[in-house]
C-alpha cells in the first residue's frame, strides 16, 4: 500500500448570517481524504462543516474552471470579464441572472435551511476557497490559469448555484428569451403571435438516463439491486464528480453530484440505492397575456387591469479596450412569473408571453438529497419526498436492502383543475400558438382568467400535484425508467389514469425504442436471457445486460430487412443509382449490437435515420402491427409488406443510407469503434454505443452542451447527416450519453457495486485521472467501488490527505 500523508492547515471564513461584529473563537475541525484508484476522494469527517469542506476542496481539485464559470455566472458577472460575448450571449446571461435573482433568494433562505444543510454548504465554500489559496493562479489548470474570474465564494453563492441547477431543465433553455423581454414601443406595434418560427430548444432531449430497481423476485440474492446510468453531456458543468462521505454513525453514503453540489446525487448508503431519470412531466406552464391597448406593461386578468412590476438592473460590460462600460436594462414579470420574447413568442402591443415555473425558488434542492444520503429504508425515502421535496426535474427509483423497490415522480408538477385542462385542448383546436407550443411539449394556458392558475390541494400552497398523488410503484419485481412517461414503470401495473390530465405528466400510448430494449433486458426468460436461465440477475449479468449494446430495432426487424433486400435492383437516390447488395449482406451478417468490432452497424443507423421517429414505435413504414399498451414489451411489431407497386421505402431508405456514407467518405462496411470515437486532448478513443432511437441502453452521441463560457474542446466537423451525427471524413464524435454507470447489489456483507465514470474524474487534461476511465468504458470494463475502510486502505493506489480546518463563523 502506498500512503503519502499529507498536513495541510486551512484557515477557513465560512457563512453563518451572524451580525455580532465580534470575532468568533475558531474551532478545530477534520478531514481525511483518501483518493484511491482512478483519483476517488473518500471523505471522512466529524461533523458536516468539514465533511463540506472536504467536498468543495476534492471538487475544485478536479474541476475549478468549471465551478468558477458557474460562480460568475450566477452572479451575473460573465461580461465584466469576458465581453459582450457572441451574439450578446454573456450580457443576455448577466441580465437574466441577475433578474432571477438567485443570490438574493440564498441569502433570504439561508436561515431556513437545516443546521446539517448549513453546515455543509459552509464548508464547502471553506474547503473551495482553500483550494484557490494553496493553487497559485499561473498553476490552476487550463483554461482557467491565470484567470482573474476565478473568485473565493461564500455559502450564498453555492445556494445560488443550486437554485440554477432546478431550473435546468425548466427555465434555463428559455432565458434568451427571458434576456430580451422588453416591451414594444406603443407607436410600432409590435409584431403578433407566431410571426416568427418559434427557436426553443428544450433541454429533454439532451438529458436522458437508464434506471433500474430490482426487487428480490428478480435478484440472485433475494435482495435490492441497482443499475444507475445517466446519460449527459461529458462536458460543461454536467458533469458528476464521484465521491465516497462518511461521517461516522451519521453518513455513509457513495455515489455521483453534480459538481458544486456537496451531497450525493445517484448512489447508495447501507440500506437504500437510488437513481433517477429526466421526467416527462410539465414543471411550467406559458401563459398568453392579452395586453391593456396603448399599455403594453399591463394586462387583462379577470376582466381587471393588472400591472406587470419591473425592476432594472446595471451589469458591467468588458469593452474592447479593455475598459468597463456600464449596461441598464429591466427585468418584467408578470405575476405568473418572468416575462418571455423571441421568435414565436412576441411581446406584441397586444399579446405577451409570461412563464410560471414550479422550479423557480426550489430552496430544498441540497437538502432533498442529504436527507436520501441518511434515508434508512424506502419509507424514509418516501418521506422525504413528501415533506422536503427539493428534486426538480427526475423521476426517482430506488431498491432497498430487504428486496423492496419503488418508482416515483415526485418532482414538481402543476395541478391544474378538470375546467383548466378542457380549455387547454379546446385550444389546440383553436388557437394557432398552443399546438406549436405543444409540439415542444409547453402548455399554453389563459393569462386573462384565474381558471387557469393552478390549484392548492391536500395542503399543498404551492399550487403542485400533491406529492401522496403524485405517480409512484413499488414492486419487489423490478421498476424501471428510460425518460418515458411514468405509465410502464412496470408494465405488470401499468399506471394508466394518472391524475390532472395526461399532458402534464407526459403520458402517451407508446414507449420508446429504448424502453423497450431496457424492458426486453429485464423481463426476457429463458437460455440466453439477460438474467439467465433462472431469470434472477446476478452482478455479473446485470453489468453485462446494460452494457450488452443490443439494440431493440434491430433484434425486430433486421432479419425481415435482409430478406427485403437481398437480391433487389439498384435504388436510384438523388438520379443516382445505388447498389446495395454489400449493404444487404453486412446487415446479414450482423448480430444487431453496437460493439467496437461491429461492421454493418453504422449502415443500419442511417438507414434507420431515413424514417421519421414515430415510424419506429408506432405502426407506419416499419411496422406491420402497432403499440399495445396490454402488450408493452413486444409491440410494435412485424415489418411493414412492400407496397404494390412502386418503390420499395425499405430498400429505398437502405440506398439513402449507402449514400449519406459515401458522401461523408465513410465505408460502408468500416467497423463502428473506426468511426465512432471521444477525444480527449490529442488522443482518439473508440466508442461503443449507439443513438437512443435505434434502441440501446449504451446511449453515446453528440451534443455540444457545456453550459459553461469555456472553450468547447471537441468541435464536431462537418455535418452530413444531422440526425446521426456523421460527420465528413471523421464520422461519429461522442461527448455526451453513458456518463456514470453503476450497478449494485446489497448483499449479507454489505454494498457491492462496480462502476464506470466514462469521461473520468478530473477535468485537468494534465491529470493522470483525465482520461483513465474513458480507457475503462471504452473497453466495457467496469472497477469495482470500494466502500468498505478495509478495502480502501488496502488499495495500491492509495494517497491520504489529512485536512486541519480551523473554522469561524463570521460572514465572509
Amino acid at each position: 500500500m502506498r500512503s503519502a500523508p499529507v498536513s495541510l492547515f486551512l484557515t477557513l471564513t465560512v457563512l453563518c448570517g451572524c451580525e455580532s461584529t465580534e470575532t468568533p473563537a475558531p474551532s478545530r475541525l477534520k478531514a481525511t481524504v483518501h483518493r484511491t484508484a482512478h483519483g476517488i476522494p473518500h471523505i471522512q469527517a466529524d461533523g458536516y462543516r468539514s465533511l463540506g469542506a472536504g467536498v468543495g476542496y476534492t471538487q475544485a481539485q478536479d474541476a475549478v474552471c468549471i465551478l468558477a464559470d458557474q460562480f460568475l455566472k450566477v452572479r451575473g458577472e460573465r461580461a465584466r470579464y469576458f465581453g459582450r460575448g457572441p451574439q450578446d450571449a454573456y450580457v443576455e446571461s448577466d441580465f437574466t441572472y441577475r433578474g432571477l435573482a438567485l443570490r438574493t433568494r440564498a441569502e433570504a433562505t439561508f436561515a431556513s435551511q437545516s443546521p446539517e444543510l448549513q453546515e455543509l454548504v459552509k464548508g464547502y465554500a471553506a474547503g473551495y476557497n482553500q483550494y484557490l489559496k494553496d493553487t497559485p493562479a499561473d498553476q490552476r489548470p487550463a483554461p482557467c490559469k491565470g484567470a482573474n474570474w476565478v473568485k473565493p465564494i461564500s455559502a450564498f453563492d453555492l445556494l445560488a448555484y443550486h437554485l440554477d441547477l432546478s431550473l435546468f431543465d425548466t427555465l434555463i433553455p428559455l432565458l434568451g428569451y427571458v434576456a430580451n423581454a422588453q416591451p414594444p414601443l406603443v407607436s410600432a406595434g409590435g409584431q403578433g403571435p407566431q410571426s416568427r418560427p418559434l427557436a426553443l430548444s428544450p433541454r429533454k432531449d439532451e438529458l436522458g438516463s437508464n434506471g433500474w430497481a430490482l426487487g428480490r423476485e428478480k435478484t440472485a440474492g433475494g435482495r435490492g439491486m441497482l443499475v444507475a446510468n445517466p446519460h449527459f453531456p461529458w462536458e460543461g458543468s454536467l458533469r458528476f464528480h464521484e465521491s465516497h462521505l462518511t461521517i461516522p454513525g451519521k453518513l455513509d453514503v457513495y455515489g455521483v453530484s453534480l459538481l458544486g453540489v456537496p451531497v450525493i446525487n445517484i448512489g447508495f448508503n447501507r440500506n437504500v440505492a437510488w437513481t433517477h431519470t429526466v421526467t416527462a412531466s410539465s414543471h411550467l406552464t406559458l401563459y398568453r397575456l392579452k395586453l391593456v391597448p396603448g399599455d403594453p406593461t399591463a394586462y387583462l386578468y379577470d376582466g381587471q387591469v393588472r400591472r406587470m412590476t419591473g425592476q432594472e438592473h446595471t451589469i458591467a460590460v468588458r469593452q474592447d479596450d479593455g475598459s468597463l462600460g456600464k449596461e441598464k436594462r429591466t427585468y418584467w414579470r408578470s405575476h405568473h412569473g418572468p416575462m418571455l420574447s423571441g421568435p414565436g413568442a412576441d411581446w406584441s402591443s397586444e399579446l405577451a408571453y409570461t412563464v410560471r415555473d414550479a422550479t423557480e425558488g426550489n430552496d430544498r434542492f441540497a437538502e432533498h438529497w442529504l436527507r436520501m444520503n441518511v434515508a434508512r429504508s424506502l419509507e424514509e425515502a418516501t418521506q422525504v419526498e413528501r415533506t422536503v421535496r427539493g428534486a426538480p426535474w427526475v423521476n426517482t427509483l430506488l431498491a432497498s436492502v430487504d428486496g423492496d423497490t419503488r418508482y416515483v415522480d415526485a418532482s414538481p408538477v402543476p395541478a391544474l383543475s378538470a375546467q383548466t385542462v378542457e380549455a387547454y385542448r379546446a385550444s389546440l383546436e383553436t388557437t394557432p400558438d398552443a399546438p406549436v407550443f405543444a409540439s415542444l411539449g409547453l402548455i399554453l394556458l389563459d393569462g386573462s382568467t384565474s381558471r387557469d392558475e393552478w390549484v392548492n390541494l391536500d395542503g399543498e400552497a404551492r399550487g403542485l400535484v400533491p406529492a401522496p398523488v403524485a405517480p409512484q410503484l413499488v414492486r419487489n419485481d423490478y421498476v424501471f425508467n428510460a425518460n418515458d412517461p411514468a405509465t410502464f414503470a412496470n408494465p405488470a401495473a401499468p399506471l394508466l389514469d394518472l391524475p390532472f390530465g395526461y399532458e402534464i405528466f407526459g403520458t402517451q400510448g407508446r414507449l420508446s425504442t429504448r424502453s423497450h430494449m431496457n424492458l426486453s433486458l429485464i423481463t426476457e426468460q429463458g437460455e440466453g436471457a439477460a438474467s439467465g436461465s433462472d431469470g434472477r440477475f446476478t452482478l455479473d449479468e446485470l453489468e453485462q445486460a446494460i452494457l450488452s449494446n443490443r439494440t431493440w430495432v434491430a433484434e425486430q426487424l433486421r432479419a425481415p430487412v435482409v430478406q427485403r433486400c437481398q437480391g433487389a435492383d439498384p435504388v436510384m437516390v438523388e438520379g443516382v443509382p445505388v447498389d446495395i447488395t454489400e449493404a444487404c449482406q453486412l446487415l446479414a451478417s450482423w448480430d444487431g449490437r453496437l460493439d467496437l468490432d461491429r461492421k454493418g452497424a453504422i449502415v443500419w443507423r442511417e438507414f434507420l435515420n431515413g424514417f421519421s421517429r414515430s415510424d419506429l414505435t408506432q405502426k407506419g413504414e416499419l411496422f406491420a402491427q402497432p403499440f399495445d399498451p396490454l402488450q408493452a414489451a413486444t409491440t410494435p411489431s412485424g415489418l411493414t409488406p412492400a407496397p404494390v407497386e412502386g418503390t420499395d421505402p425499405v430498400n429505398q431508405k437502405l440506398g439513402e443510407a449507402v449514400a449519406v456514407l459515401t458522401k461523408a467518405g465513410i465505408a460502408v462496411g468500416a467497423r463502428l469503434g473506426d468511426v465512432q470515437f471521444a477525444r480527449k486532448e490529442d488522443r482518439v478513443i473508440p466508442m461503443h454505443g449507439g443513438a437512443a432511437f435505434e434502441g440501446v441502453t449504451n446511449v453515446v452521441g453528440y451534443s455540444g452542451a457545456n453550459a459553461t463560457l469555456l472553450p468547447q474542446p471537441q468541435p464536431q466537423g462537418a455535418l452530413v447527416s444531422p440526425g446521426t451525427g456523421l460527420t465528413e471524413k471523421e464520422g461519429y464524435l461522442v461527448d455526451f450519453g453513458t456518463s456514470f454507470l453503476m450497478v449494485m447489489e446489497f448483499t449479507p456483507q454489505g454494498p457491492r457495486a462496480n462502476a464506470v465514470l466514462s469521461y473520468s474524474e478530473n477535468a485537468d487534461p494534465d491529470s493522470p485521472q483525465f482520461a483513465d476511465q474513458t480507457d475503462l468504458f471504452s473497453g466495457k470494463r467496469l472497477r469495482p467501488i470500494l466502500f468498505n475502510e478495509a478495502d480502501i486502505l488496502a488499495d495500491p493506489a492509495l494517497v491520504t490527505t489529512e485536512l486541519q480546518v480551523t473554522t469561524s463563523s463570521r460572514l465572509e
